[in-house]
Parts: C-alpha cells; sequence; structure tokens
C-alpha cells in the first residue's frame, strides 16, 4: 500500500467518514446552519458542511441536480474532474488540484440549479475537499441520477460529452431518480442507525428539519415511520416524538431485518 493510500485510510478514520449512499464516496456532516432562510415557500437551514471523499474504491461521485449553490474546497489529494451541467444546457468540466499553472482549480462552485458529478483522476489515490451548500441540502431539493432525457440533451455537448462518459456519471443510477419530492414524508430506520428518506442518509438534525418543514407544508398530513426489527430504540422513539410534536398524523411499519 503506497504512502497515500495509507493516508485515505486515516483520513477516513481519524475524520470519521462513512459510505456515502446512492452518490458514492465517503463523507461526515460536520453540522447545519442556525440561521432559517426563506425560498419560495419553504423555509429550511441556511447552509450546511460536510467533508466528502473518493478514493480508489469509489472514485466517482455520480450525477446529482441540487436546487442549491454548492461550493467544495479542496483539502487534500486530487486531482479530480468536475462535470457541471446547467439547466440552460451549458456544460463544463473543470478540474481540482494544486497545478494553477495548469489551470487547475482549489475551488469549484455548482451554481443552483446544476448537475453535478466528480471523476478522481487515475493518478490520483483519493480526494478530500470541504462542501458548502447553500442553502441547506436536503432529498427535497436534490435529484441524483438521470434518464435518457439527460443523454439526449447533453450528448454531444462538448468533445467530452459522449453518451458512454455521461452513461459513466450516471453510473447505477441511470433510469431511477432519488429526490426532489417536497410532498411525502416516509422515514426508514436501519439497524446500523442510518435514518433514510427519500433514498438518502439523514442525521437526527437533518430528520428533524425535514419534519418541522413537511409539517409547514402540510400541517395534520399522513406520514410513515418505518424501522428494521433492530433499529435503535431510542432513535424510533425520538422520530416518534418529533412527528408527534409536529402534530402529523403517524402510520407506523415495522419491518424485518434485511
Amino acid at each position: 500500500m503506497t504512502d497515500n493510500q495509507n493516508r485515505a485510510r486515516e483520513l477516513r478514520e481519524r475524520l470519521q467518514l462513512r459510505h456515502l449512499n446512492v452518490e458514492a464516496g465517503a463523507f461526515r456532516l460536520l453540522g447545519e446552519s442556525r440561521q432559517i432562510v426563506s425560498v419560495a415557500d419553504d423555509r429550511l437551514p441556511a447552509s450546511n458542511v460536510i467533508y466528502l471523499m473518493l478514493d480508489a474504491e469509489e472514485p466517482v461521485n455520480y450525477l446529482q441536480w441540487l436546487a442549491s449553490d454548492d461550493i467544495q474546497v479542496l483539502i487534500e489529494g486530487g486531482p479530480a474532474d468536475y462535470y457541471l451541467f446547467g439547466d440552460d444546457g451549458t456544460v463544463s468540466r473543470i478540474t481540482m488540484g494544486r497545478d494553477l499553472a495548469a489551470g487547475q482549480q482549489m475551488i469549484v462552485h455548482a451554481p443552483a440549479g446544476t448537475a453535478k458529478a466528480i471523476v478522481l483522476h487515475d493518478s490520483a489515490d483519493y480526494l478530500l475537499v470541504g462542501s458548502v451548500v447553500t442553502p441547506a441540502w436536503s432529498p427535497t431539493r436534490v435529484r441524483i441520477g438521470a434518464d435518457q432525457g439527460f443523454l439526449d440533451q447533453f450528448t454531444g455537448t462538448a468533445d467530452w460529452a459522449t453518451e458512454e462518459q455521461l452513461r459513466k456519471l450516471i453510473g447505477p443510477n441511470f433510469g431511477e431518480i432519488s429526490g426532489g419530492d417536497p410532498d411525502s414524508l416516509t422515514l426508514l430506520v436501519e439497524d446500523s442507525g442510518e435514518i433514510i428518506f427519500q433514498g438518502m442518509q439523514l442525521s437526527q438534525q437533518q430528520a428533524q428539519t425535514e419534519i418541522s418543514r413537511f409539517a409547514e407544508r402540510h400541517p395534520g398530513h399522513m406520514v410513515t415511520l418505518r424501522y428494521t426489527a433492530k433499529a435503535p430504540e431510542s432513535l424510533v422513539e425520538f422520530l416518534k416524538q418529533q412527528l408527534a410534536e409536529n402534530d402529523l398524523d403517524l402510520g407506523t411499519i415495522a419491518v424485518g431485518d434485511h
């Protein structure tokens, strides 16, 4: 194992990074802003901050569209290519790295309404960035994956935008888009203690935020809380309490091990 590979493993352990489902990579949520902002008819934290890491085992952060700005700052490693696709049909490829003379950048900004994918260079063992999403990330404001319509829109828009490359950026999420639904609330608590909403992981703080946001938009509506047989009881009770405090009508389904 090389020194860089050892460093990547050390970072995972010391920063307590864990697998990021659906979009891939490793991450850790550092926190959400206490400032609440209004966006259209919605209210949510002004920002959130995470560590995100790619390595040889997971070298691609798959395509995702965000309704918020995503500002990523290089901490260590790289280079890696950022592929950006605007709602207006524009595309760009930006290389994150420290070789400024070669045109690499240490900060990449994906504006709101941009789809983004990240690919680690073959020569790189890892990439560690800090990501600030503003307003804060939410599964209701993100769409992970794409379908044939995306290929039809963007194939040929740049010399690198071949159908083969675009499919690589979408990865296993081709034809199966996760997220982007503001009008339903189903939470799943897994054996590991992960809280899953629209296929994506939430912290307790994020789950509390999502419950509050949903209650403001849909007061008194039915919601579903599912949990596996070995899900942490204290976490299930916490979520039940949050739902009750927000006057949401709870339907609970217990499911077996999986």
